[in-house]
């Protein structure tokens, strides 16, 4: 008996299972990731509703609010920051008449190509995406969400989706800010070095470099962008547990994939609209 019992413990696990189990493992997350987007998706049928399309404006508007008007200061001081260093850095390279006069061009291919989505996607990574894990992550210990399904509300349509849609918005917004705070800091120290310099040359020598093409990838990594912060962040609140470090867990995780995703997207997207 002894023994036929350790020829069943000793038997070989099947190739096929191990493999059917390594492939299970590795879709699992992208199949929970796709049902919370699908659970999203549907949700904003409720948009139809009259009286909850106006629910959803207020809380909408209250998400924007935090997520994009609200990181203004933080964009003006990192923005202030990046016009002087640049400006400084400019200057070691380039005469001020020949800095002048490829200003426009320079501004644009280095600021609002490529600092402005990244940085503004990195405050935005910083400031909401970790806020958003940590209430959904709480609300998810606390069992809250399922309280509120108890109650016949959706949870997916009052906390889900306004972070879904604003945060694409909001990294928009964050993108014009950006831009314009480093434009003005860069002026103001082009003008020290040399106070002829006009503000309204300067600014019409960057209006002439932008194209449509410029706007619409700024557009695409804003949606893309925001988007994909807004479902990362939402995907790993939702798997918080109940034990009392899956928060933090979470919030380091979720972060991680974030930015990773996140640098990824810009650099193929730039990649893709300039490499010509």
């Amino acid at each position: 008996m002894r023994e036929s019992s350790s020829k069943i413990q000793r038997r070989p696990i099947p190739l096929v299972s191990t493999i059917g189990g390594a492939v299970i493992q590795f879709f699992h997350p992208l199949l929970h990731f796709t049902g919370t987007a699908w659970v999203i998706v549907k949700s904003s049928r409720l948009l139809l509703n009259s009286a909850k399309r106006r629910l959803f404006q207020k809380l909408f508007n209250h998400q924007l609010y935090s997520t994009g008007v609200r990181a203004l200061y933080i964009n003006v001081v990192v923005g202030a920051l990046i016009g002087v260093l640049m400006i400084s850095r400019l200057y070691d390279y380039l005469p001020g008449e020949a800095l002048e006069n490829q200003f426009g061009s320079l501004f644009v291919l280095i600021v609002i190509r490529e600092l402005g989505p990244l940085i503004s996607g990195l405050i935005l990574i910083a400031r909401s995406g970790t806020a958003v894990t940590y209430e959904i992550g709480y609300l998810q210990l606390r069992g809250e969400l399922g309280v509120l399904r108890g109650l016949g509300v959706n949870p997916a349509f009052i906390l889900l989706l306004p972070v879904v849609i604003a945060f694409p918005v909001s990294l928009l917004i964050m993108f014009i800010y950006f831009d314009v705070v480093v434009f003005l800091s860069s002026y103001f120290m082009i003008w020290l070095s040399d106070p002829s310099a006009r503000f309204a040359g300067l600014s019409m020598a960057v209006l002439q470099q932008i194209q449509t093409s410029e706007l619409l990838i700024n557009a695409l990594k804003a949606l893309l962008g925001g988007l994909m912060i807004g479902l990362v962040s939402i995907h790993f609140g939702l798997k918080v547990s109940k034990d009392h470090l899956s928060i933090s867990n979470a919030i380091s995780t979720s972060v991680t994939i974030q930015l990773a995703v996140f640098l990824a997207l810009n650099v193929l997207l730039s990649y893709l609209a300039y490499s010509r």
